[in-house]
């Protein structure tokens, strides 16, 4: 007698436990969920590096504004009457904004640069990880199909020894 036979015999009314069907587990889940954890830390990292890039922006917008108002300064200084040795603190103190001015700028295309990195990253971790979703997806249909089969065949049978035994009585 087959295993279902015997489960179908056994059971008072029509129940799925009779038939003791494996519950699906998808077998790449654990691969699954650690992708799902590199694309959650890359976009921790991607939140930092924005903030540290518009911390760096700041910063050159700080230098730009000090440098124009030392040059405006500088240039109503003139139309007025300055020194000789006034002017060239002047112009030295403008000179080394404009080295900081310039070195914040590298700074800024420095973290863009690394920015843009980190935002490629994201979007392979989110390939990475969609690519298994839709295999589990895959997957998970195959098994509802083979399921529903299983059912069908089960019902059938149910119905054919049904069926014997009215004919048999």
């Amino acid at each position: 007698m087959s295993p279902l036979r015997r489960a179908w015999k056994n059971s008072k009314p029509y129940s799925m436990s009779s038939l003791k069907i494996a519950m699906y587990k998808f077998s790449l889940e654990p691969v699954l969920n650690q992708r799902k954890l590199i694309e959650e830390n890359l976009q921790k990292e991607l939140a930092v590096f924005k903030k540290s890039l518009a911390e760096e922006k700041r910063k050159l917008r700080t230098y730009k504004r000090t440098k124009d108002r030392f040059l405006r300064k500088l240039q109503q200084k003139r139309e007025e009457s300055i020194t000789i040795s006034e002017m060239l603190l002047y112009v030295r103190f403008i000179e080394r904004l404009s080295r900081d001015l310039e070195k914040q700028r590298e700074k800024v295309l420095e973290v863009e640069k690394e920015l843009d990195q980190k935002r490629e990253a994201l979007i392979e971790a989110m390939k990475n990880r969609k690519t298994l979703e839709k295999l589990k997806e895959k997957e998970w249909k195959t098994f509802r199909q083979q399921l529903t089969k299983k059912e069908l065949d089960f019902l059938d049978e149910a119905a054919i020894n049904r069926f014997h035994r009215t004919v048999q009585a």
